[in-house]
């Protein structure tokens, strides 16, 4: 059965099942004791030789009485008094009108008229109105008058209608009561037909919408968008539908693109981890089929493998590093501390690598600031960049301009952002670049903008996806840039500020 079969029976017997209870005890009630009360009721409203409900009729037809032409042919008269006629009979009554003291038309027999005259005497001609009944006789009289005119009617019963004798409570009263009792039960049904298509509607609707949304994403169409905005909670589940449909699709966009990761890592790896072995073994071929014959070429050949060797470390090495930071195992040591300070210790600690790598790094500061930070960690990503540098510039020198500010709230909101002030360290080389297209991607591991590249010695693919696990594990964030060269925007939280509210950056 169908929800909206459901809501309609079920508001139908709300009121039927007490109508039918009810019944049942009226029922019983008058099989009882309580079924004198009933006789009682009826007695009360007993209409004797229909005298009462022809009292009624004769009233009701006053108006056709003056309208009838009783001089014509009873197939012409007024077809109103010819039901009052017919009417009157059925309840054994038969009439005489006069008009101003004249007899217009009678079917009452003689018999019956003497019947009346036992029963009124000399008031049937003289009274206006009369009403009397003895025995089996009844007799009623009525006179109308309009104007000077007057008119009146005699109705005989002589036990006519002994047999078909109905009380008031049965011509009237209950009649009634049935109609009310029908009209009751229809307004009912009515009213519960309309409410309970409307409240149906308003069920159905939504569940016809989820069903048709969940039939498009089991197809796998996770862009549906069930439309139903109502405040009611159909409208807070359609909205929860349309939320959880947002949530599959970012799920499986992510899922999709962490197997396009897992592919491309596995591909990087393979050709990071085929290139030296190839090397290495080429060299070995070379040593075991002599040809390194002397002891100098062997001696190369062993120094060519022992490069490689430390190639292949340096990439397990990246690589396990990289697993840590991404899967959360890395550990770091957090300590607040001066931003200035780190960079600058950082540069003069390296000035020989750099001068040996022909590197000028110029380093501004702004202001300082205060972060929590990881010296060891921080080190690496110095280290990533300046590799980076050295290793794709297309000059013999290389110039990196590093900067220190302070981002206040007010800039971060002006870029649409919220949050509290940053530190940013600017990292910018004059280096070629990276296509605009690649910006994004240059920080994923094994990502290669030239995809021809095939020497390891260029580089693992893992240096700035590094960067940005270790960034990331300090609370910042990284972007990259082109302007003139490759700059890396890094943005890390400052240290907390005093409960006076003075900051302890500065």
């Amino acid at each position: 059965m169908t929800l909206r079969k459901k809501i309609i029976l079920s508001n139908i017997l709300m009121v039927l099942i007490p109508l039918l209870i009810t019944a049942a005890a009226v029922f019983l009630c008058m099989k009882t004791s309580m079924g004198s009360y009933w006789h009682t009721l009826e007695t009360m409203y007993k209409d004797e030789n229909n005298l009462q409900s022809a009292q009624s009729l004769i009233y009701t037809y006053k108006k056709e009485l003056w309208e009838t032409d009783w001089e014509a042919p009873v197939f012409d008269r007024n077809e109103k008094m010819n039901e009052l006629e017919k009417q009157l009979a059925e309840m054994g009554y038969y009439i005489q009108v006069r008009m101003n003291g004249e007899e217009v038309y009678t079917n009452i027999s003689g018999k019956d008229m003497d019947a009346a005259m036992s029963v009124a005497g000399s008031a049937l001609s003289t009274a206006k109105m009369l009403t009397a009944s003895k025995k089996d006789v009844s007799v009623i009289k009525y006179t109308f008058y309009r104007d000077a005119d007057a008119c009146s009617i005699i109705a005989v019963n002589n036990a006519h209608s002994a047999d078909q004798a109905r009380t008031y409570f049965q011509s009237y009263i209950l009649k009634y009561v049935i109609l009310f009792a029908l009209l009751f039960f229809g307004m009912v049904l009515f009213v519960n037909v309309v409410l309970s298509y409307w409240i149906s509607a308003s069920v159905l609707e939504p569940l016809e919408k989820l069903s048709a949304g969940a039939k498009e994403i089991r197809d796998g169409n996770l862009d549906v968008v069930i439309p139903y905005e109502k405040p009611d909670e159909f409208g807070r589940v359609c909205g929860d539908f349309n939320e959880m449909c947002q949530y599959l699709k970012q799920s499986v966009e992510q899922r999709l693109e962490y197997e396009n990761r897992r592919k491309e890592l596995i591909s990087g790896i393979s050709h990071d981890l085929r290139t030296p072995l190839t090397s290495i073994s080429g060299y070995l071929d070379g040593l075991m089929e002599g040809i390194a014959s002397t002891p100098d070429m062997q001696r190369r050949y062993l120094n060519a493998m022992k490069i490689r060797t430390q190639d292949l470390q340096r990439l397990v090495g990246s690589l396990s590093e990289y697993n840590k930071l991404e899967s959360g195992g890395f550990h770091y040591d957090f300590a607040e501390g001066s931003l200035k300070e780190f960079v600058e210790a950082y540069l003069d600690a390296s000035r020989g690598e750099l001068a040996k790598n022909q590197v000028q790094a110029v380093f501004s500061c702004r202001e300082d600031c205060q972060v929590l930070m990881d010296g060891d960690a921080l080190k690496r990503v110095f280290d990533n960049l300046m590799t980076n540098t050295v290793r794709y510039r297309e000059g013999e020198m290389s110039r990196v301009e590093i900067s220190l500010r302070r981002v206040e709230s007010e800039e971060l909101e002006a870029d649409g952002q919220d949050g509290k002030d940053l530190a940013e360290l600017t990292f910018s080389d004059d280096g070629p670049g990276v296509p605009e297209e690649s910006l994004e991607r240059i920080f994923e591991s094994f990502y290669r903008v030239d995809e021809s590249r095939t020497r390891s010695e260029e580089g693992s693919g893992m240096g700035l996806a590094v960067v940005m696990e270790i960034i990331r594990g300090h609370g910042g964030s990284v972007r990259a840039e082109n302007h003139n060269g490759l700059r890396l925007v890094i943005r890390l939280p400052l240290a907390k500020e005093n409960e006076d509210g003075e900051n302890t950056d500065c």
